[in-house]
């Protein structure tokens, strides 16, 4: 009996080991990690892309790396990216800790299945509407739009007179008022303290993110270390109050519109937000995880100014309350809760990309001069007088705009996707719940696509003819069922600020340039240039 028994665990144990070692031949290859943390302790935290491009080279356009609790699946090869992101099966989100565990799925960035396809759909939708597509009929009006903001900086540069500038910073307090809004049907007046305040949030935020990077891997680090519990409280209480100043922007938009929260749409977080104050102002605290006291101040919505033109809040109120008042099932998709998600990503997706983008650009432009000086030529010849703005007929310009979004990828790991259900890449496994890193790092400093990919160029963007070009391996908006819903909003913002800034303006540097170390950037959320000081010089 007992030799019965011990052949019977024999055997099942064989069989056991057997089954996953030919599970571990069909995966992609990959370095070995140690137990419980993976390859994490290998990997530059400050710089992770370098790591994991490293290894693609050693393993190829396709490895497998396990990351603490998460099975990872690093992609190389811009056609094995656009084969993976066109599938169902890779339109989920990989379960990383802060996505998940904090923002629970909500919004759009987060979302996958139903949810996601729904919101994706309704905010496609609108963005066309407002103009955000090549041959809308209001495109004009989003241009004027995006306008008004460009010429809130260029009255701001002209007012500092010869001073040197944070241009980074100005032009993104300007994009700010163009995303709020587009989002909001808001703008902040000049100077506002909330406005100041939610930057100041979303900064600390994105920043934290990058920090606390670890704890997507490993959740449980966050019970045994202090400083991972302090950026952990940082980021949920800076999520906390965006969502109660939303919630306030929100109840004005719906007064103005007429309108009631449905019954079921209520975000029990907020049951009694507009009684903290007589008024029914919002309480703004300032946290920091490097202050020791915390900055208190009131908001008044009425402070804000509205502003003509569709927005993203409005139809969201409208659509909210269609489908509650006819009792549709997707009533769930447009609770207030969804709501304040929403709003978020959109936010943070539409300015902070963008705003990154340019300025990184502008770092490049007042570096290479005589780049600068080709793209204000072709500028001035193609509009000499100040109008409506067509990116297409300023080739040069947008041949920079792409150099610099390849030669420095905002988000040079990409946005993981996760895999839904088991599946297969090529000749490889998938297993459900891997997330797949499309590197896109790797793709565009790829030496073998780009001849000295060090080398900023911009003519890589430029046919024979002069036009604009597009290799397959550019993929900055990434691509698939996923791919960035406003990319051609972030392309207008870019083309529009750009081209009116350049028109009066030469930039230049107010210091000594940046160190070899810090053009590599800052990894937070995105990949952040150094910070520098500008001259705008008048032509």
């Amino acid at each position: 009996m007992d030799f019965l028994f011990l052949w019977l665990v024999t055997f099942v144990l064989g069989y056991w080991i057997f089954k996953k070692i030919k599970e571990w031949q069909s995966l992609p290859p990959g370095p070995w990690g140690l137990p419980v943390v993976g390859y994490l302790p290998f990997l530059d935290r400050h710089q992770p892309h370098l790591t994991l491009t490293e290894l693609s080279k050693l393993y190829g356009p396709i490895y497998g790396i396990s990351m603490g609790s998460i099975y990872a699946v690093v992609i190389s090869d811009h056609k094995m990216i656009r084969d993976a992101f066109a599938k169902e099966n890779f339109s989920g989100r990989a379960p990383l800790f802060l996505t998940h565990g904090i923002m629970h799925g909500n919004g759009i960035i987060c979302a996958e299945g139903g949810l996601w396809k729904d919101q994706r759909k309704l905010i496609t939708s609108w963005l066309k509407s407002f103009g955000m597509s090549k041959h809308s009929v209001s495109r004009d009006k989003l241009e004027k739009r995006i306008a008004s903001g460009v010429y809130e900086l260029l009255d701001n540069v002209e007012k500092s007179g010869e001073s040197p500038l944070d241009l980074a910073r100005m032009l993104t307090n300007s994009l700010g008022n163009v995303v709020n809004e587009i989002i909001f049907g808001f703008k902040f007046p000049a100077g506002d303290k909330t406005w100041h305040w939610l930057r100041q949030i979303q900064e600390e935020g994105c920043h934290e993110m990058g920090v606390a990077g670890v704890v997507n891997f490993l959740p449980f680090i966050r019970f045994f270390s202090a400083s991972t519990r302090k950026t952990m409280e940082v980021l949920v209480r800076g999520q906390a109050q965006t969502h109660r100043l939303y919630a306030s922007i929100i109840n004005r938009r719906r007064k103005m519109l007429g309108l009631e929260r449905p019954t079921g749409a209520e975000y029990p977080e907020h049951a009694n937000l507009f009684n903290e104050h007589p008024e029914g102002h919002i309480k703004c605290v300032k946290y920091s995880k490097h202050a020791l006291k915390t900055e208190e101040h009131y908001f008044d919505p009425e402070s804000m100014i509205a502003t003509d033109g569709e927005c993203i809040l409005d139809n969201f109120l409208l659509e909210q309350k269609k489908r509650f008042e006819n009792g549709e099932e997707t009533s769930w998709y447009v609770r207030d809760e969804q709501l304040h998600y929403l709003l978020a990503d959109m936010f943070g997706a539409g300015l902070d990309t963008t705003s990154v983008t340019l300025a990184w650009f502008l770092l490049y432009m007042a570096l290479y001069p005589e780049e600068q000086d080709i793209v204000r030529k072709e500028i001035l010849s193609v509009y000499p007088e100040d109008g409506e703005l067509d990116g297409a007929l300023l080739p040069h310009l947008m041949a920079a705009i792409c150099e610099t979004q390849r030669i420095r990828s905002i988000v040079p790991v990409g946005i993981p996707h996760g895999c839904m259900q088991d599946t297969y890449l090529g000749n490889y496994k998938i297993p459900k719940g891997a997330m797949i890193v499309p590197l896109q790092w790797a793709i565009h400093m790829d030496p073998d696509v780009w001849e000295n990919p060090e080398e900023f160029k911009p003519s890589r963007f430029l046919a024979p003819d002069g036009s604009l070009l597009k290799p397959q391996e550019f993929i900055p908006f990434q691509t698939g069922k996923r791919m960035c819903p406003g990319d051609e909003l972030s392309r207008m913002l870019s083309c529009g600020l750009v081209a009116r800034l350049f028109r009066r303006r030469r930039v230049r540097l107010a210091g000594n340039p940046p160190s070899e170390e810090a053009m590599r950037g800052s990894v937070g959320v995105t990949l952040a240039p150094p910070p520098v000081m500008f001259y705008c010089d008048p032509l």
